[in-house]
Order: C-alpha cells, then sequence, then structure tokens
C-alpha cells in the first residue's frame, strides 16, 4: 500500500476524532471490572500484590495532585495549592510508603524509576520532594542508575537557583508541560507560558546536567495547523531531550463549557488528523521517540521500562498501580485517603485481578508502543500461545489498515501505525471490551470522578 492509500485507510477506518479520542495509550484498562477493597481486606490484598511481583526491579510513581490553576486540557484534576493542605497530604504520603514498606512490598526489591507526576510536583519546596525521595531511599534500594523525574510547570522553574537545588537532591530528569506556545489558545486554555520562558529553562537545565521533555498537544480549542507548525518551529530551536506530543482529550468539564458555548473552538477531525500527521513526521525526522516507537530508555526511561511490563507500584490519592496479573487504584477523596492512612491502613480503594485474556491484552498494547514491538517467543513462553491466533481478526485487520507489520520474531507498528498508536490502542481497548460484552464503553484512562465528556460533540465535527 502507498503512503497516500495507508493515511485515508486510517483516516476513514480507525482515527478516532475529537469526541470519541480517550488517551487510553499506554496502558489497558478495563473500568467495567473493578472490585472494591474493604479497609478489613487491604492487608491480605496486599499479600497478593506482593505475589504477583515476581520481578526484582519496580517502577514508582509519587503523585503530588496541586496545581496553582485548572488548565482547561488537564484531566487530572488538581487541587488548588494550598500550603497548610499540601503539607498534610505530604505527611500521610510519607506514612503511605511507610505502610507498604511494613508488608513486604519492597521486600528484595530494587526501584529502578521514581516518576513525580502531579498536578504540579514543584509546587511542593525542594525540601519536602527530597523528604518523599529520602522515605523512599529508606525502604527500597534503588539500581545504580535510577532515573528520578518530576513534572514541573515552567512557572515553577523561572529561578535558576531552583534548577540546581533539583539536580543536588537526585533528580535527573525534568518534564514541562507546554501544550503549545500559541499565545491565544493558552488564554483560552487558562495557561500561560512563552517561547522565550521555555527556551531559556530548557538551557539552565540541561546546563544544571538534567534531561528535560517537553509535553505538547494538538486538537487544543481553537488550534490550528499554522498555529501547530509554528509549535513545531519554536520547538526545532528549542531542542529538548524529549518532547511528547498527544491529542488533547475531551474530560475537563472546563473545557466541556467551553465548547457548548463556543462549538467553533472545537478543531475539526480532519484538521486534528493534519495535526497528529504533521507533528508526528516531525518528531520522527528529528529522532524523537515516544509511545510507537521507543528503541531504548534514553528519552523516556520510565515509560519505556513501562511498556516492558515492570510492574509500578504507585503513591498518593487517586493513584494507579499494575502488575502483570493486577492493576490496583487508590483513594481519590483526600479525607478518605488521609483518614485510611491515618488508622495505619493502606488507602487500596479498588482492584482489578486481570484474566488471562486481559493479561495478553495488554503485552499485546504494551509491547506495540514499542519499536521492536511484541516479541513472539516472550509471549508463547508467557501464556503457552501465540499472539497471531489470540487476536487473529484483530491483527488483520490492522494489518490490512497498513499499521501492523510481522515476522517469526516480533509483531509491530508500521511507520504509520507508530503516528497514530493512540487510536490503536483506542481500538484494541474497544476490542476488548466488545468480548465481554457489545455494550460496555470505553472510558477515560484517566476518568475521575469530576469528568464530564461532552457527549453531544459527535455532530458539531464530523
Amino acid at each position: 500500500m502507498k503512503r497516500t492509500e495507508i493515511l485515508a485507510t486510517i483516516r476513514s477506518e480507525l482515527f478516532y476524532g475529537a469526541s470519541n479520542y480517550t488517551k487510553s495509550q499506554p496502558d489497558l484498562f478495563v473500568p467495567h471490572r473493578f472490585q472494591i477493597v474493604a479497609p478489613s481486606r487491604v492487608g491480605a490484598f496486599l499479600e497478593t500484590v506482593k505475589e504477583s511481583i515476581t520481578e526484582e526491579e519496580i517502577l514508582l510513581y509519587v503523585h503530588l495532585p496541586f496545581c496553582f490553576s485548572e488548565c482547561l486540557f488537564c484531566n487530572s484534576f488538581p487541587h488548588h495549592v494550598d500550603k497548610q493542605v499540601q503539607q498534610n497530604y505530604l505527611e500521610h504520603l510519607v506514612k503511605e510508603i511507610d505502610l507498604f514498606s511494613a508488608h513486604g512490598v519492597f521486600d528484595g526489591k530494587k526501584a529502578k524509576c521514581i516518576y513525580f507526576g502531579g498536578g504540579t510536583p514543584t509546587s511542593f519546596p525542594d525540601e519536602d520532594i527530597k523528604r518523599i525521595i529520602d522515605k523512599i531511599t529508606s525502604c527500597i534500594d534503588l539500581t545504580e542508575n535510577c532515573n528520578i523525574t518530576s513534572e514541573a510547570h515552567p512557572a515553577t522553574l523561572d529561578n535558576k537557583k531552583r534548577i540546581v537545588e533539583l539536580s543536588k537532591i537526585g533528580l535527573k530528569r525534568i518534564s514541562i508541560g507546554c501544550q503549545t506556545f500559541d499565545p491565544d489558545v493558552l488564554s483560552l486554555c487558562n495557561r500561560y507560558n512563552t517561547a522565550s520562558q521555555v527556551k531559556r529553562i530548557v538551557h539552565t537545565v540541561q546546563d544544571a546536567g538534567l534531561a528535560i521533555n517537553i509535553d505538547m498537544m494538538t486538537g487544543l480549542p481553537g488550534q490550528t495547523i499554522a498555529s501547530v507548525r509554528n509549535d513545531l518551529d519554536i520547538l526545532e530551536g528549542v531542542k529538548p531531550n524529549a518532547i511528547e506530543y498527544i491529542r488533547h482529550e475531551i474530560v475537563n468539564p472546563l473545557v466541556v463549557e467551553l465548547y457548548r458555548e463556543r462549538p467553533d473552538l472545537v478543531v475539526q477531525d480532519n484538521a486534528l488528523f493534519e495535526m497528529v500527521l504533521l507533528t508526528q513526521e516531525w518528531m520522527e525526522k528529528f529522532g524523537y521517540e515516544q509511545n510507537g516507537r521507543y528503541s531504548n530508555d534514553t528519552q523516556w526511561e520510565y515509560r519505556y521500562h513501562w511498556l516492558k511490563e515492570v510492574p509500578i507500584i504507585a503513591f498518593g490519592s487517586r493513584t494507579r498501580s499494575y502488575t502483570k496479573t493486577i492493576c490496583y487504584d487508590k483513594h481519590e477523596d483526600l479525607d478518605t485517603y488521609s483518614r485510611l492512612i491515618g488508622k495505619g491502613i493502606p488507602p487500596v480503594g479498588r482492584y482489578i485481578p486481570l484474566t488471562i485474556k486481559e493479561q495478553m491484552y495488554r503485552s499485546l498494547i504494551l509491547g506495540l508502543q514499542l519499536k521492536s514491538g511484541v516479541d513472539i517467543k516472550r509471549f508463547y513462553n508467557s501464556y503457552n500461545d501465540y499472539p497471531s491466533r489470540v487476536f487473529n481478526s484483530l491483527l488483520l485487520k490492522l494489518e490490512t489498515y497498513g499499521c501492523l507489520e510481522h515476522d517469526d520474531i516480533s509483531l509491530k507498528l508500521t511507520k504509520y501505525g507508530a503516528y497514530f498508536v493512540e487510536d490503536i490502542c483506542d481500538n484494541i481497548i474497544d476490542t476488548a471490551l466488545k468480548e465481554v460484552s457489545g455494550e460496555l464503553v470505553r472510558a477515560p484512562h484517566s476518568e475521575g470522578s469530576k469528568s464530564s465528556r461532552l457527549n453531544s460533540l459527535e455532530s458539531r465535527v464530523t
């Protein structure tokens, strides 16, 4: 198939437009199978978690869900920065780490990567971040080259001294959210950062010996193809170590309300398709790897090893952890989260014991996001079956679309499949849900109790 034919097929048969896309990658999400964990059963549940982690190395995620304001593109629903509330949260967070350690979850393990996400983790002072790192290192050994990353708002990094201090306490990588450099689009999103500010921060971070990632988006309110081209021109001059381009997921109630008042701001699906293609071709040209084409852990170590199915133990409210056989969430409500920890109970709220078939789906969805693809021999050794037999019709369909290729060694995305990896992940999850029941609907991976999707959007963007 030629390029034009493949792209036309992806656009008509696979592409999820503005109204139906969910940020399902990088992992499998089957919310219909969540089971509640009673506080009295959490101890026994953690014994099951321990048994499910056969690997020596694990990934740690730390959630600091506080921001100075809520951006309309945000799907994590942070709490507003408040010193007293944050300090209370910090006290319970470090106690949570102690509780997991006391239950032996870290026994015989080493942390390969630590990732601070939010919210804005750097809304906490350096000494608080250091306190969390110190608590972790008192409970679990780190691998020799353990990568510690923190997300950050550009406004928190304007001070060079701050960046140097973050390096001193152990950070090796920073990820900042820019989304776009278009001031009009940023204003609509309740976000303000300039290209000159970001360029200065990137160079200061790199001079301090840290790597830096920039998060960017397509499909933001009022965004145009010309605006995206300008963003790429700016990025070419900024030269961060890594870039992640994702699509705007319509989840936040604030953006839902904006679109109801101003439907003209919704990016039409044809324009969105061109934006995705434009950014992905640019990323490939300049050597930036992301989901669909990771070849090593240089640009994003935490994400790369996540795709390699290294278990994730997450701390903080509303966090999700994964082992190969279990997915579980912490309580979202801060009061519930803190109250349980105050009683000495790890704040696990719900879980999914993954069936063998769901484990297979998870191996497929994660493996396809690696450039090397799904290792067929490893898959067979894990499940005593071949992906080509288990997922025959799904894989044939993706191959017909020009998105998939395979040999005796691996099953992997083509160049164009990698460009539209987010749609492939959504499609795989839809297929998995349809197997269980044709009535199940894919939900946002990041969905919380405040989520509100604009269901009437379909007619406005087609």
